[in-house]
């Protein structure tokens, strides 16, 4: 074998080596903004929200372009794209109470579970409401939209590996459902006690 034949392979290994440390460090990034935009629609920051929501948006197209040049790398990028995608839909559910018609992101290993962990944030969201025992109307929305998510999604049965494990977050979605049906139901009957 002659020299230049292997430096040819340490140029490419070399090259897609600076390209893994690049896009992870961009996903680090996109998946902390899409985060602190969920945080802060919890704690009703909105406006904060959408600052963290925006910037996780200019990383997302950043993110995104290395999925055509590099697709045997854009995997490392699957869970921050996740994220955001769980960010975007839970903002545009607290804002307008409904789904969205459609994301920033096609890539399925990323929109079917990040919809699935939205769930989780509207079972949150919802238990906040309960609490303050205020909007028991926005509550029984919100429920509504978690079991459209859930049916929505259980009709995408295909192999894990395309999917990105969605069957378990499917299970955790259905559990938190049915759990905050309960919690719903005892605040109604405590809220009409009162």
């Amino acid at each position: 074998m002659r020299g230049d034949y292997l430096q040819r392979l340490r140029a490419e290994l070399e090259e897609k080596e600076r390209v893994r440390e690049e896009l992870i460090l961009k996903s680090r990034e996109l998946r902390l903004n899409s985060s602190k935009a969920i945080a802060n629609i919890h704690a009703g920051r909105f406006e904060k929200s959408g600052e963290f929501l925006k910037k996780a948006e200019e990383l997302l197209d950043d993110v995104l372009s290395y999925r055509d040049r590099y697709p045997e790398l854009f995997y490392l990028a699957h869970d921050a794209v996740q994220e955001f995608v769980e960010a975007y839909a839970f903002r545009h559910i607290v804002e307008r109470l409904e789904l969205p018609e459609d994301l920033p992101v096609d890539i399925p290993q990323s929109v079917l579970p990040g919809l699935a962990d939205c769930v989780g944030e509207m079972r949150r969201y919802a238990l906040t409401l309960m609490v303050r025992g205020e909007e028991f109307d926005r509550v029984e929305r919100i429920i509504q939209l978690m079991e459209e998510i859930y049916f929505t999604l259980i009709e995408f049965d295909f192999h894990d590996k395309l999917t990105s494990n969605l069957r378990p977050k499917l299970d955790m979605a259905r559990n938190a459902i049915e759990r905050t049906k309960s919690d719903y139901l005892t605040a109604r009957v405590s809220r009409a006690v009162e």
